[in-house]
């Protein structure tokens, strides 16, 4: 399935149908060569979150994203990432005290499909990262099949997983408790504070350092390779 698509928007491509940036966005990242055995110190990570109007990425609009970069174990706050999406709705009555949007910040906020576009280049070929990462992939690849037939092309690493498979011992016992592995637990756990929470861009942040954290485990336990942490 994914090849046809990929077919179709490069034929869109050849015949100057789509922007210039979704067109070197699709030849990047097939240009890439396998990263499994690549170590993972050498490569870009990009942290995103998402903030949409609901939770249901097949109807909700996506109204922000916020993105950081982080490499060789550092967080880049000057390569960082966020817009507003202007969509007609912030979202229903329990949405909108979660991401604290409303519908007059939308007014200026970027078109969806400029904002999609900015977006693409900024995450390259970057190895992409989220908490829970399912709804964020799958409400941008929503938007960008939308726009422009096409679906995120990077790998992907959930943290929440990612912590789950490096965590061994106390946390991992008959006495565990359910939600020890959402943002805010793990953040209390590794002594990461707490601020700008529920923001797409504050959300990235806070990732972005609980990743460093999980990374410089992972290289405790040997792990080394893009490979070894994308399992």
């Amino acid at each position: 399935m994914r090849f046809f698509w990929k077919r179709r928007v490069k034929n869109r491509c050849k015949f100057g149908d789509l922007p210039e940036q979704v067109c070197s966005y699709l030849a990047i990242n097939e240009s890439q060569p396998i990263i499994s055995k690549i170590p993972f110190r050498s490569q870009r990570f990009v942290v995103l979150d998402t903030e949409a109007t609901g939770l249901d990425y097949k109807k909700d609009k996506l109204i922000s994203i916020g993105a950081i970069s982080l490499q060789d174990g550092m967080i880049s706050i000057e390569d960082s990432f966020e817009t507003l999406i202007r969509q007609i709705e912030t979202g229903d009555k329990e949405s909108i005290p979660v991401h604290g949007i409303l519908k007059r910040d939308l007014e200026w906020a970027a078109q969806e499909e400029a904002a999609l576009l900015c977006f693409l280049s900024y995450i390259n070929n970057s190895i992409l990262v989220a908490h829970h990462a399912d709804f964020d992939k799958n409400i941008i690849n929503h938007a960008l099949q939308k726009r422009f037939g096409l679906l995120l092309l990077n790998p992907f690493l959930d943290t929440e997983q990612f912590a789950r498979r490096l965590e061994k011992g106390p946390f991992e016992d008959p006495f565990h408790k359910p939600g020890d592995y959402s943002l805010d637990s793990l953040c209390t756990r590794y002594d990461i504070e707490l601020n700008d929470r529920h923001t797409s861009a504050g959300d990235a942040f806070l990732t972005a350092q609980l990743l460093q954290v999980l990374l410089c485990t992972a290289r405790k336990k040997g792990l080394t390779f893009i490979g070894d942490i994308l399992k």
